[in-house]
């Protein structure tokens, strides 16, 4: 089937397949939905970088890899996220009468892989997923219909201390990956419980949350008004700031939480007073986190520590979450599974890494281009790509030899570091040439040596 180019009014080329039949010609104009993107190779090439470091970190806190279906039954999804979240989710339905959806997170897959295996639970389960999610939401920058999500989760355990491993690794991420301007933000859902039961409105958890949310957005006055509008009294607000506008160092923050809701909240208190000595035990920078009663996720499923990870460059706000869940599993298997994980999207990572030129430079994974003068060069430079390859070293062969102006720029667009150069006057003297083609300079050496020698140059590169 013939390709077409053609080129529209504002210069842009539009790719077209041409149809042909003995009536018509038609033309299918290649597209993508809104939220949906190709990864070309480079792209490929620095999400590669990025899950490598991250599946490393995970399994060195002992996280064990896991995978999912790209497809659930709608009813093992619905029910779980609240209602806006759940108008999100792409559902399927079947002619055979069966419904089902595609992944809105990797959460609720795990809490069924839980209920189905229970044996992984012995007693603790550790695991990490990095797989798509699909979601309908409006595009925007760093939000996509489809993207893939990083989870870490620890299954079995009640105690603070997997809490605290959560949050530490996810700090080793942030430090790791080049990030210092950021912030962990640390609440406990039995707080935000315990501050409207003080406030006498015990039933109005979310209404208060979501006005408070907004706090840093629209300023204190205006969620006093907001608040208000929603019928909640004076009294009420007044006794909400009171809990809300703690702040100061770690322990000040608890000591105040205590003197104000230490009767409805000590549970929660208690719980953040473990998680920060578990954190300083682990050695973990007390300038990167503080605890803060504003912090509301996920209300329809955290049931006690929950945290955010801010990042304050660039305005670029939010990156991850987490938190811990001891109830959601309960729903698949009628029994107490005790939960805590962090999730975050691989792409916003990525895209905030590129914001603040955090990526290296990765344009292939190529090391060496195999360059022959012609074609009667070819069978010896197969023989000596064969060797480099044996050797470990990412190599292939510019199969069409042209003129080198030609075969270098595809290297250098490529952005490959070195040239073998096979060529007839240094081959009939046991010699090659390698190319450095940032500097451009030439070295020769013996046939029997080049592949040393080129492991001796690209560390140095």
């Amino acid at each position: 089937m013939p390709i077409t180019d053609f080129s529209s009014d504002d210069g842009h080329f539009i790719l077209a397949l041409q149809v042909r039949s003995s009536s018509y010609m038609e033309f299918i104009k290649p597209r993508l939905y809104s939220g949906l993107r190709d990864r070309l190779p480079e792209q490929m090439n620095y999400r590669g970088f990025v899950v490598s470091k991250l599946q490393a970190l995970f399994e060195r806190y002992g996280f064990e890899p896991l995978e999912t279906p790209a497809m659930e039954f709608y009813d093992i999804l619905t029910g779980k996220y609240g209602e806006e979240a759940e108008n999100l989710i792409y559902r399927l339905d079947y002619k055979d009468g069966k419904t089902l959806a595609l992944r809105y997170d990797l959460t609720v897959p795990l809490s069924r892989v839980i209920a189905m295996n229970a044996e992984l639970v012995r007693p603790i389960f550790k695991r990490y997923q990095i797989q798509q999610v699909w979601r309908g939401e409006r595009p925007q920058r760093g939000r996509y219909r489809e993207f893939t999500q990083c989870d870490i989760d620890a299954i079995g355990s009640t105690s603070m201390l997997q809490d605290a491993e959560i949050i530490a690794a996810i700090y080793e991420m942030m430090i790791g990956f080049g990030f210092h301007q950021f912030e962990i933000l640390i609440n406990n859902r039995k707080i935000l419980d315990g501050m409207v039961k003080y406030a006498e409105v015990g039933d109005r958890l979310k209404e208060v949350c979501r006005s408070i949310d907004k706090l840093e957005k629209i300023g204190a006055e205006k969620v006093r008004q907001e608040l208000a509008k929603s019928d909640i009294s004076a009294r009420a607000i007044k006794k909400i700031f009171s809990v809300i506008e703690i702040e100061g160092h770690h322990e000040t923050v608890l000591d105040e939480l205590e003197k104000i809701i230490g009767d409805v909240a000590q549970e929660g208190i208690g719980e953040l007073r473990e998680v920060r000595s578990y954190l300083s035990d682990l050695g973990i920078n007390e300038g990167y986190y503080r605890f803060d009663p504003t912090l509301a996720r996920g209300l329809d499923y955290y049931t006690g520590p929950v945290f955010e990870v801010v990042i304050k460059d660039a305005g670029i706000g939010s990156v991850v979450g987490g938190g811990r869940w001891d109830t959601l599993i309960g729903q698949y298997t009628g029994k107490h599974v005790p939960a805590v994980g962090t999730s975050f999207g691989l792409e916003r990572l990525i895209d905030s890494m590129e914001k603040l030129h955090l990526l290296p430079q990765i344009m292939t994974k190529t090391q060496v281009l195999v360059v022959p003068f012609n074609t009667e060069l070819i069978p010896q430079s197969l023989r000596f790509l064969a060797e480099l390859r044996s050797a470990g070293i990412n190599s292939e062969i510019y199969g069409e030899p042209k003129s080198f102006r030609q075969t270098f720029g595809y290297a250098s667009r490529k952005g490959i570091p070195l040239a073998l150069v096979v060529a007839p006057d240094e081959l009939s003297n046991g010699q090659l040439a390698i190319r450095n083609m940032e500097t451009r300079e030439q070295v020769v050496c013996s046939v029997d040596r080049f592949v040393g020698r080129i492991q001796a140059i690209l560390p140095e590169l």
